[in-house]
């Protein structure tokens, strides 16, 4: 009995001695739901911010956050833990799976609408059965007993109803093939459209913290960043012109696009100016070097861009995260040291579709100073023209401009290059048919000056007749030109107009600026003379 006993309590020491050091080797796997903070969208990339809450136990402790873009640059992940100091992140990781399950409300609304367009082209085609049949049995059964003597009436009835039937099975039939063509196509775009969106979609990325704890905690909260591809943003416009109180309501948006595969909603957003990078060095400029050339044997080496397999992951650990604001009343403009962000004052969505997504950045009414301008050389017609200063305390970058005038779309320009606040923006604001361009070629002939003369001589002369029938009077900014030479044997004399007349620059563009009158008109001579020798082709003329 005292073996038994014996035996027992040793057996029960080895169990609480394996049990202390379980407790205190132990190791916890957890897998947290995180929630998406904030996104700050850059001209061709993303920077995602997001918390997760989870508990931890004593000792090793190993945190996945699952389901992330597989477009995330391994290199920008940032991670820091939010107001706890007794935790230390040991490792920062990230691997490669697939998706257990899609849940994308794009994908989703898009497969409903196919099986939609599927079970209205498969009730088309049974229709179309239906009706065909129809036809062939009206077309191949004799109503009439083979005994039966038929009247001409009847016969004539019969014919009458087979018309009249198979002339409405036919319509039928053109109209559902009609539609059976347009579903085909919708069936087609969806296809497509689906394609492009399930494009990696069992892709994923997963981040891997390694934990140490001293003690079970609870409400444990991490925030991390990361940078991804497949998302960006680009300038567009909208002016809208209004001749009567010579101002003009100027509209920036922020055309937003991604296709992370992740959506973003209910988030707050900040878009910027900035082109990020990972990696990058200075340019440096190398010398410049002659030498006789001498063939050289290139070998190829393969390189790893980050975001490849391969690539190294070095991770940044405990960086600070950006702080989630309150909703702003409106944009918040934020002049950084080399770009500018802008703080949109509501939450938005943006579904991975790869579409664009508009967003309003700022609002502006602005003096304009409306001229008219034309080059009848080239159109002999009068554009008005609305110049403005940019109204922003921040540059106009490159996008499309959508110009209004008295409330109609006149067309679309761009903005070509940066413009700097209070720099000057031209708006074409359309052709004005008020106002008469004619440019008439007066003369032209070449004078050869006798037989042993050696030169020949060209002389042009045009005249410009400007005629306003508006009721306002209105100024003008008139272009033409002069031919310049680029030969010291060819000679250009100009005789009108002169240099007090207008202005004319190095190369030959003549600018008036002229005021007509209401109901005014103006006649605008060009004159010059062309001299070379005579043996001498001009090429030009």
């Amino acid at each position: 009995m005292k073996k038994h006993l014996h035996f027992r309590f040793l057996i029960l020491g080895l169990s609480v001695f394996l049990c202390s050091q379980s407790v205190t080797a132990q190791k916890s796997e957890v897998e947290p739901a995180s929630k998406l903070q904030k996104i700050i969208v850059f001209t061709d990339k993303a920077m995602i911010t997001k918390d997760a809450s989870f508990s931890v136990k004593r000792g090793e402790n190993t945190v996945r956050i699952s389901g992330i873009t597989p477009y995330l640059i391994d290199q920008s992940v940032q991670v820091s833990l939010l107001g706890q100091t007794d935790i230390a992140i040991s490792e920062v990781t990230v691997e490669e799976t697939f998706l257990k399950k899609t849940d994308q409300p794009a994908i989703q609304k898009l497969e409903s609408e196919l099986n939609i367009v599927k079970n209205q082209i498969k009730e088309g085609s049974s229709q179309l059965a239906v009706i065909r049949s129809a036809n062939d049995f009206l077309t191949k059964v004799n109503p009439f007993p083979q005994n039966q003597k038929v009247t001409t009436v009847e016969m004539d009835a019969h014919a009458k109803y087979l018309e009249k039937s198979l002339t409405a099975n036919f319509e039928r039939i053109t109209s559902i093939e009609l539609r059976q063509t347009k579903l085909l196509m919708e069936k087609e775009a969806l296809t497509n459209e689906l394609e492009n969106l399930k494009t990696d979609k069992n892709k994923s990325k997963n981040i891997v913290l390694h934990l140490l704890s001293a003690d079970d905690k609870t409400g444990i909260k991490v925030g991390f960043t990361y940078i991804t591809t497949q998302a960006g943003w680009s300038s567009q416009y909208e002016a809208r012109a209004d001749f009567k109180t010579s101002k003009i309501d100027f509209n920036y948006f922020a055309s937003i696009w991604q296709s992370t595969g992740e959506d973003w909603m209910d988030a707050n957003l900040e878009i910027s100016t900035a082109r990020p990078f990972v990696y990058g060095n200075i340019p440096d400029l190398s010398g410049w070097y002659l030498d006789v050339y001498t063939p050289r044997i290139y070998r190829s080496k393969v390189g790893e861009a980050y975001g490849q397999p391969g690539a190294p992951q070095a991770m940044m650990a405990s960086a600070p995260l950006p702080v989630v604001n309150d909703l702003f009343k409106e944009t918040e403009i934020k002049e950084e040291n080399t770009s500018f962000s802008f703080v949109i004052p509501r939450k938005v969505d943006i579904i991975s579709d790869g579409q664009p997504h508009r967003v309003s950045i700022a609002k502006a009414n602005e003096e304009a100073k409306y001229t008219w301008f034309s080059i009848p050389k080239l159109v002999q017609n009068a554009f008005l023209k609305a110049t403005m200063k940019n109204p922003f305390t921040f540059p106009l970058l490159s996008g499309s401009i959508s110009v209004f005038f008295d409330q109609k779309l006149v067309g679309t320009t761009s903005v070509n290059e940066v413009i700097l606040p209070a720099g000057e923006l031209n708006l074409s604001l359309g052709i004005d048919e008020g106002i008469k361009i004619e440019r008439k070629l007066q003369k032209k002939y070449t004078d050869y000056a006798g037989l042993l003369s050696k030169e020949t001589t060209m002389y042009f002369e045009y005249l410009i007749e400007i005629t306003n029938s508006k009721s306002k009077e209105i100024k003008m900014d008139l272009t033409d030109q002069f031919p310049v030479s680029r030969n010291e044997k060819i000679k250009v004399e100009t005789e009108a107009p002169k240099d007090g007349d207008a202005t004319i620059d190095e190369e030959g563009k003549i600018l008036w600026n002229i005021t007509l009158s209401p109901g005014g008109k103006k006649s605008i001579p060009v004159k010059f003379k062309i001299t070379y020798p005579k043996d001498l082709t001009i090429n030009g003329l």
